[in-house]
């Protein structure tokens, strides 16, 4: 025989501390993926910008040993050789091979040099921090005579090819730990307290005193 029974009804913040606390916990643990779509747009297009070719990304957070952000692609010659003009001085880019941009450029431009594709390839799947991809020296092949000008056209592409590689290494470390700032900052953002209750409050739920959400008369 059916029963009627009347249960009393509560907005949020009419409920206990302790059952907010539960309240807002279930929300975080069932966070839409949605929440970091922004972000990776972002990043994507940041990529792009950069010059990174077949560019791909994962990334896990935000407590465990092994998280992070991390990448893959390929870089050209006119994107590595900008990036590397942009984050050094021009003593500080001569200092890698004796050699300024202009004249690298003039390496490759006289077929001396034939400056190749810096990689960024994985070396693990097991995590998604910056350590589990590595970058590559170019992929470069000296021109018509290796032995033309002193140190040799050999020398040089080994000794900037190594420098290049180092250069690349820290530019993807540094831009693998910034952006997984990033989704980080919008993860806590979007998880604190007072914008959780503020949601929550926009939706007008209706709680029975346990914290279980009553929708159009049923409990959900």
């Amino acid at each position: 025989m059916p029963v009627s029974k009347t249960v009393t009804l509560y907005s949020f913040k009419e409920l206990s501390t302790s059952i907010q606390d539960n309240i807002i916990s279930t929300y975080i643990q069932d966070l839409p993926g949605w929440w970091s779509d922004d972000v990776e747009e972002r990043i994507r297009n940041e990529a792009e910008a950069l010059g990174i070719q077949d560019f791909d990304f994962t990334w896990s957070g935000f407590w465990s040993q092994g998280d992070g952000l991390s990448f893959t692609g390929k870089l050209d010659f006119k994107s590595w050789l900008f990036i590397l003009t942009e984050r050094l001085s021009h003593e500080q880019f001569s200092a890698l091979c004796g050699k300024t941009p202009q004249e690298i450029v003039q390496l490759q431009e006289g077929n001396r040099i034939a400056w190749g594709d810096c990689l960024i390839e994985r070396v693990t799947h097991h995590y998604s921090h910056e350590n589990t991809v590595q970058v590559s020296e170019p992929d470069s092949k000296l021109g018509w005579d290796e032995r033309r000008g002193y140190p040799s056209d050999n020398e040089i592409m080994e000794l900037f090819g190594s420098s290049v590689q180092k250069q690349l290494k820290e530019w993807k470390n540094e831009l693998c730990n910034r952006w997984y700032s990033e989704l980080q900052n919008a993860y806590e953002f979007i998880t604190q307290r007072d914008n959780i209750v503020q949601d929550i409050s926009c939706k007008d739920l209706l709680f029975t005193s346990s914290g279980t959400i009553v929708d159009n008369g049923e409990l959900v």
